[in-house]
């Protein structure tokens, strides 16, 4: 997705970035699959739903200052095929940094610990050649974070993370407020705060491109002009929304299930149906109900690439609002990032 400014040709703090926001951890409602991530202690709001509400929030704040904006998601779903990897899933987002050739970006996170736990960081690159574009981000993110989350402003982490370690587009991940603290749970649910918090994120981004335009503004010419020479495979992308192969298969495997090209999550039973019938006898006898909010599946898969091909299928709809009861034959052994 797409977000500009509709003041676009008004100089404004951010006029001419190119942000990617990633709210991180997509899934969790209905994913039998990595999606990192942890619930609130009381309220039980997954990390993924919180990371949205935050980063949809901060999409439009940062293209209200000016800049270009894409969203990774805009909807509580993963990136890459259900089944797939903790490694594609995290792969996934650098798709979408650089597949945009983004000045740098924002990837929104929120922490587990302790119940006493507070506070808030966020994490740099550690193996920057030149750490200055890199750890100036995190840092300004760190600091405007105080103005929003309660408790103390941590050190900046740095390790061998995903999203920082893969790409040389410079970028990072905020970790502000613990889930698992009843208080910082209680303030995430409150309807002002997402936006109380990506306010935070946003200037951080401002003083960040202030203080490093022309050094990003040189740094992403020479990457889309590497990217002009060498351009990606496409195809290779982990990242669903961006493969065009896997969205024409989708769409073939679409049009024979609702050849109308409508979805409705009352409709799911037919859907059901008619996924089942390309299956063998017996392969994926499992149960669909909607109640009106959710889509409530139950029952076996035969094999774990039906249940994976059916969520992706829901998800390809549209129809995230889902509670997962289906049982797999086996558990997977996740893979490590």
């Amino acid at each position: 997705m797409l977000i500009v400014s509709a003041a676009s040709a008004e100089v404004k703090p951010l006029s001419g970035a190119v942000i990617v926001v990633d709210p991180g951890h997509g899934g969790q409602s209905y994913s039998k699959s990595y999606t990192g991530g942890t619930r609130g202690v009381n309220s039980k709001i997954t990390e993924s739903e919180l990371n949205l509400r935050v980063g949809l929030e901060l999409a439009k704040i940062l293209a209200d200052e000016g800049a270009t904006v894409h969203l990774t998601r805009v909807a509580d779903h993963r990136l890459s095929r259900e089944g797939s990897s903790n490694t594609a899933e995290l792969h996934a987002r650098i798709d979408f940094f650089e597949h945009h050739g983004c000045h740098f970006f924002l990837s929104v996170h929120h922490n587990a610990g302790p119940e006493t736990a507070t506070g808030h960081t966020a994490i740099t690159k550690h193996n920057a050649k030149d750490d200055t574009l890199y750890e100036s981000l995190a840092r300004e993110v760190n600091d405007a974070l105080a103005a929003a989350v309660p408790g103390p402003k941590r050190k900046l982490l740095k390790g061998s993370y995903h999203l920082t370690r893969e790409t040389t587009i410079p970028g990072t991940i905020s970790e502000a407020g613990f889930l698992t603290n009843a208080a910082y749970d209680k303030l995430a649910n409150e309807p002002a705060y997402a936006k109380r918090e990506a306010t935070a994120l946003a200037a951080g981004a401002v003083m960040y491109w202030r203080a490093h335009k022309p050094a990003l503004v040189k740094m992403q010419a020479a990457f889309v002009a590497e990217k002009v020479k060498k351009p990606a495979d496409m195809n290779a992308y982990t990242a669903t929304q961006l493969n065009p192969d896997y969205q024409k298969a989708m769409a073939a495997t679409l049009a024979k299930i609702a050849p109308a090209g409508k979805y409705d999550a009352s409709k799911v039973k037919d859907y059901l149906r008619a996924f089942q019938q390309s299956l063998p006898p017996g392969g994926f006898d499992i149960q669909a109900a909607f109640d009106g909010k959710t889509i409530k599946l139950t029952g076996k898969a035969a094999e774990r690439k039906y249940h994976d091909q059916w969520i992706d299928l829901l998800v390809a709809m549209k129809l995230y609002a889902i509670a997962n009861g289906i049982e797999l034959p086996h558990k997977v052994a996740a893979e490590k990032p």
